[in-house]
């Protein structure tokens, strides 16, 4: 009875273990989750809603995240539609990083509204000047609630 029951608890707890180790794919952080830690050669994935239907987009502002620490490995987009909205209005955009080294980063995420921040096809325009606020207030000038910053804090063990 005993070997049977450590089988039967050796196969899931196995799996468990592997999860941590990236093998269903990279860990997944949403907006809510702005403090990653993660191993050296690890994957992971910084998640964030998007309509880009409704000219919504993210893009990896400057600074950029220290290439010793981490490196972006691709962008993708997960546009939902259930058939009723013509160019779906919702989905998320995923900035999927390599953890290099060991060290503490951060990753600078611009979300614009209302294709705002374009410089052109897709392209953001220049990070504003630190004058500016990273994040929409209550009075500023026209264009200042359509850019928003999220910034993670990312430490590689």
């Amino acid at each position: 009875m005993r070997n049977r029951l450590a089988a039967a608890l050796a196969l899931p707890l196995s799996a468990l273990a592997l999860a941590g180790c990236g093998l269903f794919g990279p860990e997944t952080y949403e907006v809510d989750e702005r403090t990653v830690e993660v191993d050296a050669g690890d994957e992971f994935t910084l998640s964030v809603p998007a309509s880009p239907s409704l000219g919504e987009n993210w893009y990896l502002a400057d600074p950029r995240p220290d290439r010793d620490v981490v490196r972006l490995q691709g962008q993708d987009e997960d546009w939902e539609d259930d058939g009723g909205n013509v160019g779906g209005d919702g989905g998320t955009q995923s900035f999927t990083f390599r953890a290099i080294e060991p060290g503490t980063t951060k990753i600078k995420l611009l979300y614009c509204r209302l294709g705002r921040c374009t410089g052109g096809f897709g392209d953001p325009a220049p990070s504003p000047s630190p004058s500016e606020s990273p994040f929409p207030t209550a009075s500023g000038s026209p264009g200042e609630h359509d850019r928003e910053y999220f910034i993670y804090t990312v430490t590689v063990r």
